[in-house]
């Protein structure tokens, strides 16, 4: 299940990435992006089809690692304070 979270993780920071390279017109880095996310989302999906429902907790957790460490990062990369 760890190995859950980490895609989910990867998923969804990926995801974050990609809106903030839209909002900020980063047309590469979204191209670039998107064959990412793809893979990340084959990985959660084939985690979650072997998991079923006790797969929620993990997923959650890796989410929120996710979302947080995209907003995290992309600032820092971005030269933001």
């Amino acid at each position: 299940m760890i190995t859950l979270s980490l895609s989910t993780a990867c998923l969804v920071g990926l995801r974050s990435v990609q809106q903030l390279n839209v909002i900020h017109h980063l047309y590469l880095p979204a191209a670039v992006t998107s064959f990412c996310i793809a893979a990340a989302e084959v990985s959660v999906i084939i985690g979650i089809v072997g998991a079923g429902w006790p797969a929620v907790p993990w997923v959650g957790a890796g989410g929120a690692m996710g979302v947080t460490a995209a907003m995290y990062l992309h600032k820092r990369a971005r030269g933001s304070k």
